[in-house]
């Protein structure tokens, strides 16, 4: 698979938010995993590197975990664009976060805009009502300049990429009903 595949797309970003990730459970401010992708191996060399693979099921989404109680998943997009297309992002990840939703948890996406190098937190229910605008005819992408400027992540300088502040403020506009 080379560097350029759909399947390493969000590499970058999932790596800073990894690295966000264990910077959380090391003080106890929430645990929350990467997702294996799951495949099934079909032949592996003497060196230990996968020769033949295939998925074996649908991913749900890149992170799964625990926040103050509640439970947490979202998936990492990067974009080139000043809007999310949503040929990015998969039906079956959209049922997933609604589901998630529907029990009570937290889902949301964190992008990634290259083209100004912003981070934004993109609320389960924004991404619903883009996409459901797009399923009737609609844009076909969620655009950078619509998105809440409440809901834009700042990069720290120790290399943090700090998403639960947002998470905070995510979670007051939703008791608030405001989304």
């Amino acid at each position: 698979m080379s560097w350029k595949s759909r399947g390493v797309r969000g590499s970058a970003l999932e790596d800073l938010i990894v690295f966000t990730n264990d910077y959380y459970l090391k003080r106890n401010l929430a645990r929350i995993d990467k997702v294996p992708i799951p495949i099934k191996i079909i032949e592996q060399g003497k060196d230990g590197m996968i020769n033949k693979a295939f998925y074996e099921k649908k991913s749900t989404v890149d992170f799964i975990g625990f926040v103050q109680g509640s439970t947490v998943v979202f998936d990492a997009k990067e974009t080139n664009l000043p809007s999310l297309p949503f040929k990015n992002i998969h039906a079956h990840q959209i049922e997933y976060m609604k589901d998630v939703t529907f029990h009570g948890g937290i889902a949301f996406i964190i992008a990634h805009f290259k083209i100004n190098d912003s981070y934004h937190v993109i609320p389960y229910e924004v991404l619903k009502k883009y996409y459901d605008e797009a399923d009737k005819g609609g844009r076909k992408s969620i655009p950078l300049s619509e998105l809440n400027p409440d809901f834009e992540i700042k990069y720290n300088y120790n290399g943090i990429l700090n998403y639960l502040k947002v998470l905070n403020t995510y979670v007051k506009y939703k008791e608030e009903d405001k989304l």
